[in-house]
């Protein structure tokens, strides 16, 4: 299994639920692998979900303290587990809490959290309002809060699918964890780093640090890219504290008119997951940025 594998078995999974709007009807996917889904209350906050056979039907019970986002990309994660014929790690040898850290997270997790993300915002559909929408994060919480997904979910998807330069950072206990690039940045071979430390100077580490940031910042770009001579001269930051795993979620984009210079030069070592993955044709943007 890898992360192309899960993307095309999530992608072939929506077609077959025969998913027409959003956000999306999760019992259409539920009745596919015949199972039902209950919310049980009686889950110690560190846990988010499991699936069981009871009498011969498959049962997916979620913790009903969460928040409702969260529950729905439970259910979507479990289900991955079935469809995806991956054991399951949660409540064995791993507690939610690593399970939700992006330092430790076990392969088989990520796989099933990626064909979680792609069932609960289908590319059919979210790439549209990618389109549509401005580069900022209330770009971001606007479309998680109309998919009825977490702010993670939506702003890694809302930057692998854009056409124009820009990132999607998710930073825990003051280092970069994980990383989701637009096709033009990965093009453009700008890169940022999993497992640097949040740069000084940036949003993040002035959100990390108590400080009260609005609107977004302009940074040089080589607080957070690695090569800087595929640079313009400054980036925009906006990020946003996610206070109860430690963690700080950035958006980062170039500047209309302050773009990189194009390369032909790539290191494939430096380059993060799904990089092929889109299957988007960089159409003009209907955007217009802040």
């Amino acid at each position: 299994m890898d992360e192309f594998t899960a993307v095309l078995r999530a992608r072939e999974f929506v077609k077959n639920a025969s998913i027409g709007s959003i956000p999306v009807d999760l019992r259409k996917y539920l009745d596919i692998i015949k199972a039902e889904c209950k919310v049980e209350y009686d889950f110690d906050d560190d846990q988010s979900g499991e699936t069981t056979v009871i009498a011969g039907r498959r049962c997916i019970f979620i913790n009903g303290l969460h928040s409702s986002e969260r529950q729905r990309f439970t259910t979507l994660h479990e289900i991955a587990h079935v469809v995806l014929e991956l054991p399951s790690i949660h409540g064995h040898k791993l507690d939610d809490r690593a399970l939700i850290s992006y330092a430790h997270r076990p392969p088989e997790e990520m796989f099933c959290d990626v064909f979680a993300a792609e069932c609960l915002l289908p590319s059919m559909f979210f790439k549209r309002d990618v389109d549509l929408s401005s580069i900022n994060f209330q770009s971001v919480t606007d479309l998680a809060n109309r998919y009825q997904a977490s702010l993670t979910s939506t702003g890694s998807r809302f930057a692998f699918l854009n056409d124009e330069p820009c990132a999607f950072v998710l930073a825990e206990s003051g280092y970069v964890r994980y990383v989701s690039s637009s096709k033009t940045m990965r093009e453009w071979g700008c890169w940022i780093k999993i497992g640097k430390q949040v740069p000084r100077g940036s949003v993040s580490q002035r959100l990390l640090d108590g400080e009260a940031v609005g609107a977004p910042s302009e940074l040089e770009t080589s607080l957070w890219l690695d090569d800087q001579r595929k640079g313009g001269d400054a980036l925009l930051e906006e990020a946003c504290l996610l206070t109860t795993w430690e963690q700080v979620l950035s958006l980062l984009w170039f500047e209309e008119g302050d773009t990189p210079t194009r390369t032909n030069e790539f290191d494939s070592d430096d380059e993060p997951g799904l990089t092929d993955l889109d299957g988007v044709l960089p159409w003009p943007s209907k955007k217009h940025r802040r």
